[in-house]
Formats: C-alpha cells, structure tokens, sequence
C-alpha cells in the first residue's frame, strides 16, 4: 500500500515549503502510526525498521533525503516526542498527533 500515490511535493531551493512540508508530515506520521499498530504492543519496532518502511513508502524527509536512524529521531524530537516510546504513547493517547492526521 503506498500512502503517497499520485502525490507531488514540490521543493523550494532543496527545503519544502510550509504547506507542502505540512502535508508530508501527516504523510510520515500516518506511516509511523500504520507501522506501530502493525507491532507488538510490548516491543516498539528498531528506528532502522521504521527508516527502511518509510523508504519503501518513497516518502523523504523536508530535505527532500532518505529518512536515516538519526533523521527520524530528530525528527520525532523536533515534533516533541521522545523517540519511539514517546511516538507510541501520544498514538495511544491522541493527543499529540490531532495536528497532523
């Protein structure tokens, strides 16, 4: 299942521009949910799983880059979540994600 089909983000000087980096992160987070729900409920997946998902999905960070282990977790940093574990407990609560998806 590919979340991105027929999908165009357009770049502005290699950074995207605010509406179109607002759309790829509903994007990667709804990835990122999909894939935790898939998972254990007792053993969150490896960053290495969730980059290699997010690359298989052809969805990129707002540099328009592959996602890396460390990409994602400062990514999810940058968005207030403390890695995995954080990204699943506000999944379980809702409250975090309400902005994104």
């Amino acid at each position: 299942m590919n979340l991105i089909k027929g999908y165009n983000i357009a770049f502005l000087g290699g950074y995207m521009n605010t509406p179109n980096k607002v759309d790829n992160d509903k994007l990667v987070f709804k990835a990122l949910a999909l894939k935790l729900n898939e998972s254990s409920r007792y053993q969150n997946p490896s960053y290495q799983v969730l980059v290699n998902y997010l690359n298989n999905m052809n969805l990129k960070t707002s540099w328009g880059n592959e996602w890396t282990r460390k990409s994602l977790f400062r990514y999810l940093q940058r968005n207030g979540f403390s890695g995995v574990w954080g990204l699943r407990k506000s999944l379980e609560q809702y409250t975090k994600l309400a902005k994104f998806i």
